[in-house]
């Protein structure tokens, strides 16, 4: 019997997505389906959705408004905690049902820092995920709890980015 993994992307350098991204070829390779789930991002144009989408396999959503507001007690956050908590129901419905091998909860980490909701229902879905399934996990600042869930971790450490020397994002790098 296949053993449930879990993988986290953590860390404030690049290439959290892009790994998890990696990990859903893989599987697409191997004839899996994939259920993908965003937290925070709302544009749908980035190469990677624009992409994967074409795939009949791949189930792609997302549950957020962009960029939270700088004052995170502005009435406008209720809004983003709402989008994150419909995106925390499908993670859970996802990672109950047959129909995907593969689950990736893009930016989950930086939603449950940013306190959008609450931890527990998503480490109880963990834990009782069914033998077999593929569970990926982004975002800066991972909770302590969810390194834990985790089979395998992955930090990633910003050494030096692009964006610090004024080079804003590109198509095929950053979108």
């Amino acid at each position: 019997m296949k053993r449930t993994r879990i993988l986290l992307f953590t860390g404030n350098g690049k290439g959290k997505s892009t790994a998890a991204f990696g990990m859903l070829a893989r599987a697409l390779g191997h004839g899996m389906r994939a259920r993908v789930i965003q937290f925070v991002k709302s544009d749908s144009s980035v190469g990677e959705q624009k992409f994967f989408s074409r795939f009949q396999e791949v189930e792609w959503e997302q549950f957020g408004l962009g960029f939270l507001p700088r004052d995170r007690e502005s009435a406008e956050m209720e809004s983003h905690r709402r989008a994150a908590r419909e995106g925390l129901d499908a993670a859970l419905a996802a990672l109950a049902s047959p129909d995907y091998d593969l689950v990736l909860l893009d930016e989950v980490c930086y939603a449950l820092g940013e306190q959008l909701f609450d931890i527990e229902p998503l480490l109880e879905a963990l834990r009782s995920v069914r033998e077999g399934k593929i569970v990926v996990l982004t975002g800066r600042n991972a909770p302590a709890s969810l390194v834990a869930a985790a089979d395998t971790v992955t930090e990633m450490t910003l050494l030096k980015h692009a964006f610090q020397q004024g080079i804003a994002a590109s198509a095929g790098v950053e979108n």
